[in-house]
């Protein structure tokens, strides 16, 4: 065959690399891979225990035929790896010379997978051996076809670093996706929604917890153009301010008051959320995080507002009793009357209720109460 350019290896290395870090486009780069050796098929491949599809990417890829290499004819490909065993790392091999070309065309690999696939003649190099498992290239010639010569393996060998650099990135990469995969099904699982935001509130991440609460109508949360707001402007500056104290958690501490928000629909019968905000990445000096996590959990109706109070502000019974005699009405002297306990001991419930709620006057912590007894009602 005549060499080919240099511009076309060029944009088939650029092909590769690219495909190395976004597995959709490796498919091309091994097609570009084909044509650069005018082969009738080519494959960049894992050989070893555990086959699945996504551990080859093949040009004129069957379905059917590709799901018989990982099925009935495993067996056989696994045995093919043990043979590369002796071929050095790098270095280019022919098939029907590695395996001899008896043995290789008596094998049900080659007469059931290869030869209906035109595959008469292979050249490939060992790329990796990692644990078990070898990684490789082939590129083969089909029955028509003149074999493979001296340049091109000259033009394999050449392409062997960088074949070689692909396979290990390749290997990491998908370490780094199963890793986020799973990471992502157990965030799934939890009962809690979670979201990734960024400073103009665009949300990064949603999990799936989270994509249903934006998706409900009546939920005080939404999504307008990728960028989370609160229905009700009051909670959007909160929520905005929040996201901006928990970025510069690695300037200054994170004020309590800014992380943890109710975020409510004042319409009627519309449920809150409770919601919390701190950094999603690591802390290191002088630098700041990129994004925020808010944490959301809903509030679900309690049976009576003492429940209530406990389950929003984490107030004791005790403390929750005298909140709600004060959002009902009564003076402090009246709920310590109606509670039998001491106005000193009622002042001291009062004081812990304040620092709960973050309130500093009785008119203010009456107003924060009777605006959350809403979700609280019973349906």
């Amino acid at each position: 065959m005549s060499r080919p350019s240099v511009d076309a290896v060029a944009a088939t290395a650029d092909s590769l690399l690219a495909g190395a870090f976004d597995s959709a486009q490796m498919p091309d780069a091994v097609e570009r891979l084909r044509q650069l050796f005018d082969g009738s098929k080519a494959c960049l491949a894992r050989l070893g225990p555990g086959l699945t599809a996504a551990d080859a990417i093949a040009t004129n890829s069957d379905e059917v035929m590709q799901r018989r290499c990982y099925e009935d004819l495993a067996e056989d490909f696994i045995r093919f790896a043990e043979g590369l065993r002796c071929v050095p790392i790098g270095s280019v091999y022919r098939d029907n010379a590695l395996f001899g070309e008896a043995a290789l065309r008596s094998s049900r690999a080659w007469q059931e997978w290869m030869a209906p696939q035109d595959m008469y003649g292979g050249l490939g190099c060992r790329l990796a051996e990692i644990g078990p498992s070898q990684w490789f290239f082939d590129v083969q010639r089909g029955q028509r076809q003149e074999p493979f010569g001296d340049d091109d393996a000259a033009l394999l060998q050449s392409l062997a670093p960088l074949l070689r650099r692909i396979a290990l990135v390749s290997t990491e990469m998908s370490q780094v996706r199963w890793q986020r995969d799973e990471t992502r099904d157990a965030l799934d699982a939890v009962a809690m929604a979670i979201l990734l935001l960024d400073g103009e509130l665009r949300v990064t991440y949603a999990n799936a917890e989270a994509e249903m609460i934006l998706m409900e109508t009546d939920s005080p949360l939404g999504l307008h153009q990728g960028r989370l707001f609160a229905r009700n402007s009051g909670d959007q500056r909160l929520l905005k301010q929040g996201v901006e104290a928990a970025l510069r958690w690695g300037e200054q501490p994170l004020d309590q008051g800014r992380s943890s928000l109710l975020i409510r629909d004042r319409r009627e019968g519309r449920p809150a959320l409770s919601a919390c905000l701190i950094p999603a990445t690591p802390i290191t000096a002088g630098s700041r995080p990129r994004r925020a996590m808010l944490a959301l959990k809903r509030l679900e109706p309690a049976t009576d507002f003492v429940a209530g109070c406990r389950q929003l502000f984490q107030l004791t019974e005790a403390e929750a009793r005298v909140a709600s005699a004060l959002a009902s009405g009564q003076s402090l002297t009246q709920a310590a009357a109606v509670q039998n306990v001491r106005i000193s001991t009622a002042r001291t419930h009062l004081a812990r209720i304040f620092q709960k709620t973050r309130t500093h006057q009785q008119s203010q912590l009456v107003s924060l109460l009777r605006s959350a007894a809403q979700p609280l009602r019973s349906r």
